[in-house]
């Protein structure tokens, strides 16, 4: 296995060439220059303080991108580890969400439907959307669900469908995020939940990292590539995903810290000196009750 940074960086940027000189919220366009990520720009908006990259793409470059970089890229590297995340999200969500193992189940972004398959066993009828043609022919063989290749923007399934949706890890490669949450708001039945876990802009280090990694480019170099991976577009935060979410038609009914899966699964893949940060961060994030990663729960208004 190789070192997971080594990973990240495997992967590359996502494609870019459209410029974005606005705030992808809240339309804003006082903004200012935070930190340079692969060649790009990461801006942040002074109204909202969303931070996002200063290029995106959409449509099929985006497709091509995953049809190559899929979930966990780097990282995760045979079918016990893919199970054991998608153990760990099931029951991430369960934990905010409640026990429910019935009804109808959207995952987005399900990649090789690995999730679809755990929720399928919950008792869930699950159903599928991923842009990679690749995955979502693996996750067809996977679950007994429909698994829909595209966008949520142009599913078949009929408005107010399903009782609850997944969107593990998908909200930062999201290059227009308001659009798309309102497509997944239709797609809800009314009071139906949406369980999402994206990156915590507002983690109490992130002042610190910011600082270092200006301070120190290039013996941070690693860090840096690992928390602000060449995937992202967008970088919300508990402080603002309310917004967002109003924006699409739901309401935020929670937020929680979730430990990151590099700190879960894979801190042994790391060398030891970064293995021994990750510890250290993640017994203070015990301590302050926060993380880097956060699960989000919404539901759609009656």
């Amino acid at each position: 296995m190789t070192d997971p940074v080594t990973g990240v960086r495997d992967r590359g940027l996502a494609p870019g060439g459209i410029r974005r000189d606005a705030c992808p919220l809240c339309s804003g366009t006082d903004l200012r220059l935070r930190l340079q990520v692969g060649g790009r720009g990461l801006l942040e908006c002074n109204a909202c303080g969303v931070r996002f990259t200063d290029e995106y793409a959409e449509g099929a470059d985006v497709a091509s991108y995953y049809g190559t970089v899929q979930a966990h890229h780097g990282k995760a590297d045979s079918e016990d580890q893919f199970a054991a995340i998608a153990r760990i999200q099931a029951d991430a969500m369960e934990s905010i969400a409640g026990p429910r193992r019935h009804g109808r189940l959207l995952e987005i972004g399900c990649s090789r439907g690995h999730l679809l398959t755990e929720l399928e066993v919950r008792g869930w009828d699950v159903n599928g959307i991923d842009v990679a043609a690749t995955s979502v022919t693996e996750a067809r063989g996977r679950c007994r669900g429909e698994v829909w290749h595209g966008e949520p923007e142009d599913c078949p399934f009929e408005p107010g469908s399903f009782d609850r949706i997944a969107m593990f890890d998908v909200l930062a490669h999201l290059p227009h995020p308001v659009r798309t949450l309102q497509t997944v708001s239709s797609l809800l039945k009314p009071r139906g939940q949406l369980v999402l876990s994206t990156v915590d802009e507002a983690w109490p280090l992130v002042p610190v990292f910011l600082k270092a990694f200006r301070a120190l480019p290039n013996r941070l170099a690693a860090v840096q590539d690992e928390m602000y991976e060449g995937q992202h577009y967008c970088y919300f935060s508990h402080r603002n995903i309310g917004q967002l979410l109003g924006e699409a038609g739901m309401e935020l009914a929670a937020t929680r810290p979730l430990t990151p899966l590099s700190a879960q699964l894979f801190v042994h893949h790391y060398p030891v000196r970064r293995r021994l940060g990750l510890l250290a961060m993640r017994r203070l994030d015990g301590l302050l009750g926060s993380s880097r990663k956060m699960l989000v729960l919404a539901t759609r208004r009656a």
